[in-house]
C-alpha cells in the first residue's frame, strides 16, 4: 500500500504504528519524503493500524491547535492596534 502525508508529524505517527505492530515501512529510491510504503494484510491493517492513526492523527492536530492558540493568544497581540482617524476621512 502506499500513503503520502502532509507534513512531517503524520509520516512519523503512520511510521511509529506500523513499526508496533510488526509491519516494516520504507520508500522506494526516488520517491518523495512525503511517500511511505507498507505491506501488510489489508484486513488488519485498515481494522487496527489505520484506524489508530486516524485516531491519534485528529488528537495530534487537536493538540497543535490548542497549543498554537494559547501561544499566540500569551504572547502575541492577536488584535489590531486602534489609531485615531485622520483628519479629513469622514
Amino acid at each position: 500500500m502506499k500513503f503520502s502525508f502532509p507534513d512531517l508529524w503524520s509520516i512519523r505517527l503512520f511510521i511509529a504504528l506500523c513499526r508496533r505492530y510488526g509491519l516494516r515501512p520504507y520508500r522506494y529510491r526516488r520517491q518523495r519524503n512525503t511517500t511511505v510504503m507498507v505491506k501488510a494484510p489489508r484486513r488488519f491493517f485498515d481494522a487496527v493500524v489505520w484506524q489508530q492513526f486516524n485516531e491519534a492523527h485528529a488528537d495530534l492536530w487537536r493538540y497543535f491547535e490548542e497549543t498554537t492558540e494559547r501561544l499566540i493568544r500569551e504572547t502575541i497581540s492577536t488584535h489590531a492596534e486602534m489609531v485615531k482617524e485622520p483628519i479629513g476621512l469622514v
